[in-house]
């Protein structure tokens, strides 16, 4: 019998939380790439992206004021975020679509990811280890799906700054349960206890459409925004 297009998306979640090594990173996302966005993203009504994005843009708005600079997207994925940005920053009255660049650790989906032309430029990358070949100077940093369970920690935070500028702009998206555990609240505040970084605004918000039907569809997402000192 044919697996269910919903028990699938299911089953592709769980294997994306049992991740635990960077080989089960690398290795899961190869096989994942093709049928990432129709057998998981539309099968399970994932809205994260469109979320960040949306708090991306209120921070444009606000008297943060409007980026001057490329966007560096983290654990772009095959590229849900930046189709997020060009939708809701390109609407009428709205400041356009910044230029993107992507960053993933998975050749695969940076490949899923080229195909839609919506990145300036994609670099594969593990931003557990030594990253310095990526371009810095970026006006901001977004991610949506990357903190997460066997994906990045709190450590990473400190090291994003070698990829900013003073006033760039971070909307950093944490699933909330993996930020409970892992800290992530004493590391912001050592960094604003630095003077690195602004006081983090923070939203809570579902990472799935209220009808979905599955084990994590009440999960959540705790989205940071602040900025570069």
């Amino acid at each position: 019998m044919a697996e269910k297009s919903t028990d699938k998306a299911t089953r592709l979640l769980e294997g994306a939380y049992a991740i635990r090594t960077v080989t089960d990173n690398i290795n899961y996302y190869r096989d994942f790439a093709d049928i990432y966005d129709s057998d998981f993203a539309d099968r399970m009504g994932y809205v994260y992206p469109a979320m960040l994005a949306k708090v991306f843009l209120q921070h444009q708005q606000s008297i943060d004021g409007p980026i001057d600079g490329p966007v560096a997207d983290i654990g772009c994925g095959t590229g849900l975020v930046a189709e997020a940005l060009y939708e809701i920053c390109s609407k009428p009255n709205q400041p356009g679509a910044p230029e993107i660049d992507g960053i993933d650790i998975s050749n695969e989906m940076l490949e899923s990811a080229g195909k839609k032309n919506l990145y300036r430029a994609l670099y594969q990358a593990d931003l557990t280890q030594n990253f310095s070949h990526l371009p810095g100077n970026f006006a901001a940093i977004v991610s949506a799906g990357t903190f997460t369970f066997g994906h990045l920690g709190p450590d990473i935070l400190p090291e994003l700054l070698t990829l900013g500028r003073s006033d760039t702009l971070y909307c950093i998206g944490v699933n909330s349960t993996h930020f409970d555990k892992q800290g992530f609240s004493e590391v912001l505040k050592a960094m604003v206890d630095k003077q690195l970084i602004s006081q983090p605004v923070t939203e809570i918000g579902k990472i799935y459409k209220q009808n979905t039907d599955n084990s994590h569809a009440d999960d959540t997402a705790t989205i940071l925004a602040y900025r570069q000192l």
